[in-house]
């Protein structure tokens, strides 16, 4: 059956687009997609260019949960036609746990029951070189496509095995990625309160400041899928959390407290809820 399908460890695809991007190593809370259904789009467009196939058959999304719920990120892309979200976990380090054999399975199990002809493998790790060689084994073709440097991504021992390779460059990625500041999670070290100049803003006033900020500076996409997690959830996402509290701690040129940081996210979900209700800003 001529019918490919899409790979995408996001770990790698996330860690990887940001250093070709900055040629830094950005934490993985500071990246997020520009646009999940386009992200999704153009992969597959990729996908018909890289295989021949004609027809898709899924993406499948590899990731692991920063949380205990999957992010927002993460929810918007498992409701989307044709996408399949598969969550491993984070162990103590942040690592990815149970990621890699999610993919293994998938393969092999698509490969032996004949529903795909092509594989389009978006990683570069070397321990998934033996379900490549088991699913060719099926008569599948299996493609890798790297994110940004193909020497520097993708395991010598993964090239070998693979029937062909491609790289999305640093304009699709820059298209596709949206990095926040590499400090960020650094905003809020050393900014102690100074005794003699106390800063003019409250606390509120600079809140209000920066969750306007963030909502004004977010696509409309992701205002839409903010607004639906939080009708159930009044837990401000992770994509939005850290920029709020750094952001707001730099305003006050100082630490917070878990109290103000408490009053800060109340404050986010009551503007997003104002504007969701179109009373406009804070």
């Amino acid at each position: 059956m001529d019918r490919f399908a899409i790979f995408v460890d996001a770990g790698y695809f996330f860690a990887a687009g940001a250093y070709a991007i900055t040629s830094s190593h950005v934490p993985r809370h500071n990246i997020s997609l520009t646009s999940a259904v386009s992200t999704i789009k153009d992969l597959c467009a990729y996908g018909v260019k890289q295989s021949s196939a004609p027809a898709l058959l899924r993406v499948y999304w590899y990731d692991a949960m920063m949380g205990p719920r999957p992010s927002m990120e993460q929810s918007a892309l498992a409701h989307l036609a044709g996408v399949k979200v598969r969550l491993g976990s984070l162990n103590n380090a942040g690592e990815q746990k149970g990621v890699d054999s999610l993919i293994v399975t998938d393969l092999i199990e698509l490969a032996r029951n004949r529903a795909i002809s092509d594989a389009i493998l978006v990683s570069g790790d070397e321990d998934l070189r033996i379900a490549v060689q088991l699913a060719q084994t099926y008569g599948v073709r299996v493609h890798i496509l790297a994110v940004g440097d193909a020497v520097r991504n993708v395991s010598p021992a993964l090239k070998m095995e693979a029937d062909s390779l491609e790289a999305l460059d640093v304009a699709w990625l820059t298209l596709h990625l949206n990095i926040a500041a590499a400090a960020m999670p650094q905003a809020t070290t050393g900014l102690a309160q100074p005794v003699d100049a106390p800063p003019d803003n409250s606390l509120e006033d600079a809140a209000r400041s920066v969750c306007n900020a963030l909502l004004d500076g977010a696509e409309e996409e992701i205002l839409a899928n903010l607004a639906a997690h939080l009708k159930t959830s009044t837990v401000v996402p992770p994509e939005f959390d850290g920029k709020l509290i750094a952001k707001t701690a730099k305003e006050m040129k100082r630490r917070l407290t878990s109290d103000e940081m408490r009053k800060i996210r109340g404050l986010f979900v009551t503007a997003l809820r104002g504007r969701t209700a179109g009373q406009g800003k804070l």
